[in-house]
């Protein structure tokens, strides 16, 4: 059973840097899963801020390249998506849980 598991490991990715995760160890129990998912918050915060600052510099004609802007606000609105989605599932997994019977 550990090999399969191993198998699967190999054809996850190793990294998710919008949402925090460093590696597939940091989300094995090392950390607590309200630490883990504050990292996650802040890294779409950091993103977001990001953006933003990128767009108001262009805005005012400071020295900032749109391909720049465009990244930015790319990543900002891709780890949104993902934060959006992994909230989903938690709300469904929570909705699950609580419809087992005792």
């Amino acid at each position: 059973m550990s090999n399969e598991i191993d198998g699967i490991k190999s054809l996850l990715p190793g990294k998710v840097p919008a949402l925090g995760i460093k590696s597939l160890s940091d989300a094995q129990g090392t950390e607590k899963f309200s630490d883990l998912l504050s990292k996650a918050v802040g890294s779409v915060n950091d993103l977001s801020l990001e953006r933003d600052r990128l767009a108001l510099d262009l805005a005012m004609g400071r020295p900032v390249e749109l391909h720049q802007v465009m990244l930015a606000a790319s990543k900002a609105q891709i780890a949104m998506e993902l934060f959006i989605e992994l909230r989903n599932k938690l709300i469904e997994a929570y909705q699950e849980i609580s419809r087992m019977p005792i």
